[in-house]
């Protein structure tokens, strides 16, 4: 049961890097578009942490927690990252919806 948790965890990695690249090529040429400074960098670094936290997954062992718990804070870190950016080039839809 533990490898399947630990094979979850490193293809969630993975989807969400993927997500978090999409997210930066459509909101570089939104940037360009808007005039926007060029936060699509924080995506880049987000992907950073979460593949760093990936590497870590993998290589721990079972039996050492400390290296899983540094793992996702580079998960967590890098989410955090790709969410900062994404509200600095798509908050304006957040305002919009509730403009109505």
């Amino acid at each position: 049961m533990s490898n399947f948790i630990g094979l979850f965890d490193f293809f969630s990695f993975l989807m969400f890097s993927s997500i978090l690249y999409i997210l930066s090529v459509i909101s570089k040429k939104l940037g360009e578009t808007m005039g926007l400074k060029k936060y699509y960098y924080l995506y880049y670094i987000g992907i950073f942490f979460i593949l760093f936290g990936s590497v870590i997954m993998v290589l721990s062992y079972d039996i050492l927690e400390r290296p899983k718990l540094f793992g996702y804070l580079c998960y967590s870190i890098g989410l955090t990252l790709g969410f900062i950016a994404s509200l600095k080039y798509w908050g304006w839809l957040i305002k919009e919806l509730f403009r109505g």
